[in-house]
């Protein structure tokens, strides 16, 4: 039997998405074949504190997933919790690493902390540039404009600034760039590695889908909204080239199942809840050419090698 890891999942417990617990979405990475899901969860509060790890730890064990399961802890500006979180996935073997989102990744200092922490593991970033991002542009009755909120040159100043600041602080963990949506961000990944452990990460979304106005139109538009943003057909087939020519390291889903209220009317939450996509993309990933072994690499072989002995089990 092939495994296969989903490094980026968000699964969401509570009465409103019972839907969309760590058991279901289990079952869901199941049926694509995957044997363990990487959970960065929805949750609120969020999992900051070792109070937090230990709830998550529970309720994972009265959810029985199917699958094994991990989940990271999110870090935020505060020392104490960057040193704490440092510590939690040294202690923890269900803490397979730390997530950094917008704005906190402009702020060097959390590498410098967790440099001076000695912290090895996965720093997992969601590299968009917060002050370069443009809400205003987004129009609800025009979703492509989302595009035009979350413009590329966003993204791909916060991978420069993200290798730039792990560079500074001498940062000696795995770098792990999520869901890239350009054939740029996966040059300048592949580039770092000459002086960074860095890998990129793709999602079945960004090579499957564009967001040409056809394909945005109305509520099936917004129903496509995340973060970051489908790009032009242009991109999306640059990007799929990049990958069959090796320079993206994995794949992750960033399953994040919101409800059609969640995404259809205010506050309009980005995400796409379509685990079957993972199948598709490795159907289209062997049309395209892409040998078997190097599809291995992609959904098992390089997550594991990343996130070494936090997925001995998997």
């Amino acid at each position: 039997m092939v495994k296969r890891i989903d490094p980026h999942v968000h699964c969401r417990d509570g009465k409103e998405h019972y839907k969309a617990n760590i058991r279901r979405v289990s079952e869901l990475a199941k049926k694509q074949g995957v044997t363990h899901i990487c959970d960065m969860p929805n949750t609120n509060p969020p999992i900051l504190r070792e109070k937090d790890v230990i709830a998550r730890i529970e309720l994972a064990g009265e959810r029985k997933p199917v699958v094994g399961y991990s989940f990271y802890v999110k870090l935020t500006a505060d020392e104490g919790q960057i040193k704490e979180a440092a510590r939690l996935a040294r202690d923890y073997p269900q803490v397979c690493g730390l997530k950094l989102y917008p704005p906190e990744n402009e702020n060097r200092k959390i590498y410098q902390v967790l440099a001076d922490e000695g912290y090895s593991g996965v720093l997992a970033i969601h590299a968009e540039k917060f002050s370069l991002l443009k809400p205003e542009l987004f129009v609800p009755k025009r979703p492509w404009t989302h595009n035009l909120a979350h413009p590329p040159e966003a993204e791909i100043e916060s991978i420069k600034e993200q290798i730039r600041f792990s560079t500074e602080a001498n940062f000696r963990g795995n770098l792990y760039i999520c869901h890239i949506t350009l054939p740029e961000s996966a040059k300048l990944i592949w580039q770092a590695k000459k002086h960074l452990n860095i890998y990129s990460e793709i999602t079945p979304h960004h090579l499957l889908m564009n967001n040409e106005e056809s394909v945005m139109d109305g509520g099936n538009g917004l129903l496509l909204k995340v973060n970051p943003p489908l790009r032009s057909r242009e991109a999306s087939a640059d990007l799929l080239k990049a990958t069959i020519n090796g320079l993206v390291d994995c794949l992750g889903t960033d399953y994040a199942p919101h409800t059609f209220v969640e995404k259809l009317y205010p506050p309009y939450l980005s995400g796409i809840a379509s685990y079957g996509l993972y199948g598709m993309v490795l159907n289209f990933l062997r049309e395209q050419g892409m040998p078997e072994k190097d599809i291995e690499k992609l959904t098992y072989w390089n997550i594991k090698k990343i996130f070494g002995d936090k997925l001995k089990d998997a």
